[in-house]
């Protein structure tokens, strides 16, 4: 995990990619500290740091363009300017579809970022490809003046990467995020160049996304069904060494019809694999254990056994009242 709280930002600077490239000549160091929060923010926002990536290149790993400027950068920091412009000039290469928009790219070099209580140099490169209007207020003697300007959101997601330095004669780690799923190609494919660093990490994370999508969308599946058939889930990849989704709907469904045996195949077949533990560690925070009511009431359920689930939880409606209901059964309050 990278760890960024300390970091510092040594070197950035801001060029605008489209038809024509507009330079920016001039390299700012050790900006005003709410300049260099927000671009802190705007460099690592959302960045999953648990999906690494690695350079590669068919032939020959010098030859891929991104890994070979930002070693350059790494090795000697002069040359920050530089390769930066190199950098731009690949990106906006890559960048021909029309659908791909024209936007400032921001490239900065972080000191002091710790990977593992190592300290590490660290680039970041975020294209922003869209603003958003901001008021802004200021009091002039005794004068209100609101006035809209165009800006940049930090908190926004970006297409981004995030570079480490490693060390002499060891590959960079790579981190990546992607504004929609659809700059996957030019951004991760053709201006970055990078794969997967952990294959089983990567489609065991796949898998369980697929099918926690199913079981969510299934219409025909209460509340508390999912949330058992989700705990179940979550129980099968702990359990097992390898993700077989034959071998997954036969455990999890228990006699699912063909149809939705289909669509799970369909979806997570291709995400067969040798089970990653910290892929599943991941899945854990992020899925669903709680059930959500319009009465602002939220039911959290830790249970992992969907037969228990339905022997505590009892979904009802009152005519009376013309309202659902929820009973639930339990031995003693903790």
């Amino acid at each position: 995990m990278l760890e960024v709280t300390e970091s510092k930002l040594a070197q950035y600077v801001v060029h605008y990619v489209s038809d024509t490239l507009v330079w920016g000549d001039e390299v700012f160091s050790q900006p005003e500290v709410m300049l260099e929060a927000a671009f802190t923010q705007l460099a690592f926002n959302k960045v999953d740091f648990e999906q690494q990536y690695d350079f590669f290149h068919e032939t020959d790993i010098g030859l891929n363009e991104v890994y070979s400027y930002v070693n350059s950068i790494f090795d000697q920091e002069s040359n920050f300017l530089k390769q930066s412009k190199h950098i731009a000039t690949h990106l906006q290469s890559v960048s021909q579809h029309p659908n791909i928009k024209s936007g400032e790219l921001f490239i900065g070099l972080f000191d002091n970022c710790l990977w593992q209580s190592e300290v590490k140099k660290v680039i970041a490169i975020v294209k922003i490809d869209e603003k958003e209007m901001f008021l802004d207020v200021q009091n002039d003697q005794n004068k209100v003046i609101v006035s809209g300007i165009d800006g940049i959101n930090v908190k926004k997601i970006n297409n981004m990467a995030v570079i480490v330095d490693m060390g002499p004669d060891v590959a960079p780690a790579v981190f990546m995020k992607t504004k929609k799923k659809e700059d996957v190609v030019y951004w991760q494919e053709r201006f970055l160049k990078i794969k997967v660093a952990d294959e089983q990490y990567h489609k065991t994370n796949l898998a369980l996304t697929e099918c926690k999508k199913f079981i969510i969308k299934e219409e025909s599946f209460t509340n508390t069904k999912k949330l058992g058939l989700l705990n179940k889930t979550l129980e099968y990849f702990r359990n097992e060494e390898e993700f077989q989704v034959d071998d997954y709907i036969e455990t999890v469904f228990e006699g699912t019809d063909p149809v939705k045996k289909d669509i799970i195949v369909n979806s997570a077949k291709p995400y067969e694999t040798v089970i990653s533990e910290s892929a599943i560690f991941k899945a854990e925070k992020n899925f669903k254990r709680k059930i959500k009511l319009d009465s602002n009431i939220e039911i959290q359920v830790n249970v992992r056994d969907i037969e228990q689930i339905d022997e505590l939880i009892e979904v009802g409606y009152d005519e009376a009242t013309n309202r659902k209901f929820y009973k639930i059964y339990f031995q003693e309050e903790i």
